[in-house]
């Protein structure tokens, strides 16, 4: 079932563009924020353009050691763990790199946002982790591929361009494919053997 969710997700809401070439002039400050941003060294706010807020209108600020859009949040048709809001705050300041790029008519190439959306499926696992008790980490982990599974499909519907806001199907979808997977998850989760002398 979940691999019947997860081909409807890539294959009907997601038959777009594929990547786009790599732009002959990039933005220099932006594309090194993004390096930056998705590199394992600490990001320090002096990587982040000078002119960055005065063009997106906001100051990015370190939330629990990230670099992020303090107004930003993670944008998805099927409700995703609390332990995910400062990994999406922060690939929402990634994507207003891209599109502070794009605004001074220097595009940053597919690398860019691939990084960004590959960054974001680590911090979540990551963050799904920290969750003690089995179960939960599992159920975690599937909201975790469902998030990851959504926004690379609609990067590569966009080509892995600048990101633009859409509204419609591939959210219907990923929501349909969403709810599969949970189902899928917890009927795999009830399947599985209790321990000898276990309650149920």
């Amino acid at each position: 079932m979940a691999c019947a969710a997860t081909a409807l997700l890539t294959t009907t809401g997601f038959a777009g563009t594929g990547a786009a070439s790599t732009p002959r002039h990039e933005n220099a400050a932006a594309s090194a924020a993004v390096h930056t941003l998705t590199t394992p060294a600490t990001l320090a706010e002096d990587s982040i353009p000078d002119d960055f807020a005065s063009v997106m209108g906001y100051t990015p600020v370190r939330i629990d050691g990230m670099l992020a859009n303090p107004g930003g949040d993670c944008s998805s048709p099927v409700p995703l763990p609390l332990e995910f809001d400062t990994a999406c705050k922060a690939h929402d300041l990634g994507y207003d790199l891209l599109r502070y790029a794009s605004r001074s008519g220097e595009d940053l190439g597919p690398w860019a946002r691939q990084s960004l959306d590959t960054q974001l499926d680590q911090r979540m696992h990551s963050a799904c982790d920290t969750r003690l008790d089995e179960q939960a980490r599992a159920q975690c982990f599937v909201m975790a591929n469902i998030a990851t599974t959504a926004v690379t499909g609609n990067s590569w519907r966009q080509g892995y361009s600048t990101p633009v806001t859409e509204a419609g199907l591939p959210y219907a979808l990923a929501g349909a494919a969403g709810a599969a997977l949970l189902a899928g998850a917890a009927w795999s989760i009830r399947r599985r053997p209790r321990p000898v002398g276990a309650i149920a």
